[in-house]
């Protein structure tokens, strides 16, 4: 399976570490002392689902579920009506308590690091720090379980001896689920990046459903500024979804009357990929429809040879007239499947416009439709693509 960036690197040094047998421990025991205060506690999602698979061990090493289960079952032995935010209900709070989980490598072992801050109802910081827990033991995922309970025992322990919370000092006044946790998130690097293009002049954007799926903030990026964007309407099994920027604007890309494609047509992909490593500036390939149907033969997608790389996903594939022809989801695993002898070249895949279409309609989203008018041009196609399209960056 496939992990963010930034978790997947550490999850691979972690899964690396075989070391002697030994637990941790800190340097003094810390006493269980029950808190009736009720507090909230955001952490990235990302961090509570983080795992990796390691084929020579033949096992799942799963540090995100580690820190999960840390919270339930050390975090409320401490305060016993806390509750993770965003949460399936919703209930009163006093504090707000934000925790950044990151595994490491350091001195040739694995560690957990968590900063943690302390908010109050009116967003004012009121205690932060930073937890530092070594991995230790030949068994990852026991090593990792003990790493965690500490780090959050030592969190909540902070909490209680130097902000004493009460419900005289800290009265529960505000509901979870009217919190805002945008200004919690990690601004350093995007959770993921990837592409979306504007389908109508009121400011609505598609893209990919995977690239905004679990964003607690997601930002776009065209022409050195920078706005908020919210999800509208998704679809995970068209990989589809529908943002909406509220900034209507004089242009966006229409559609092929019919959603008629054409084998071997020239088409143009505009994204931006490999975000850090090519700039921030859009990426433009041009190809042809290699394929009306997608990997064995599955409908509603058609293959194309222009090539694209991570971060491409969402980004609009558009003919020579400058219409919207589908919209670019996923590619071969290269990797994969080079260690199977077979090298493949520009394999790609987009979601056919038709079937974007009809979820447009389903969503009552509006769009536009054209006729295309001659053969076109790379220009027309480049214009379209290029004054439409925008940088998407997910958050947690």
């Amino acid at each position: 399976m496939s992990l963010p960036a930034r978790i997947a690197p550490a999850l691979v040094l972690f899964a690396s570490m075989i070391l002697p047998a030994a637990h941790a421990a800190t340097s003094k025991t810390i006493p269980v002392v029950s808190n009736p205060t009720p507090i909230a506690v955001y952490v990235p999602p990302s961090s509570l689902t983080a795992r990796t698979y390691v084929p020579i061990s033949n096992m799942w090493i799963e540090p995100g579920k580690a820190f999960a289960d840390a919270l339930d079952e050390v975090g409320k032995k401490y305060f016993p009506a806390m509750q993770l935010v965003p949460g399936a209900t919703d209930a009163p709070y006093a504090l707000l308590v934000d925790m950044a989980p990151k595994w490491s490598r350091e001195t040739g072992k694995p560690v957990l690091t968590v900063k943690y801050s302390v908010h109050g109802l009116d967003g004012k910081q009121l205690l932060f720090g930073s937890i530092d827990q070594t991995i230790r033991g030949s068994n990852l995922n026991a090593g990792a379980a003990t790493a965690s309970g500490l780090a959050v025992q030592q969190i909540m322990y902070a909490i209680q001896t130097r902000l004493k919370p009460d419900a005289t000092q800290f009265p529960a006044n505000a509901s979870t689920a009217k919190i805002d946790l945008t200004p919690y998130v990690d601004r350093e690097k995007p959770l993921r990046t990837g592409t979306a293009f504007f389908v109508n002049k009121t400011g609505q954007l598609l893209t990919a459903a995977h690239v905004s799926r679990d964003c607690t903030l997601l930002e776009a990026h065209q022409d050195g500024t920078t706005f908020a964007v919210t999800s509208r309407a998704a679809s995970d099994l068209l990989d589809i979804a529908v943002l909406d920027s509220g900034k209507p604007r004089g242009t966006a890309i229409a559609l092929r009357q019919g959603n008629e494609i054409v084998l071997g047509e020239s088409v143009t992909s505009v994204g931006f990929p490999l975000q850090g490593l090519l700039g921030d500036s859009p990426n433009v390939t041009r190809g042809n429809i290699s394929a009306s149907k997608g990997l064995r033969g599955s409908l509603g997608m058609f293959q194309f040879s222009a090539p694209i790389q991570p971060g491409n996903s969402g980004g609009p594939i558009v003919s020579d007239n400058g219409e919207l022809l589908g919209m670019a989801v996923s590619t071969l695993n290269a990797v994969a499947l080079a260690q199977l002898g077979q090298i493949p070249q520009n394999v790609n895949f987009a979601l056919d416009a038709t079937y974007v279409a009809k979820f447009l309609q389903r969503e009552k989203v509006p769009f536009d439709v054209i006729r295309a008018q001659g053969a076109g041009s790379m220009q027309a196609a480049n214009q379209a693509a290029l004054t439409n399209t925008v940088q998407l960056n997910c958050y947690q």
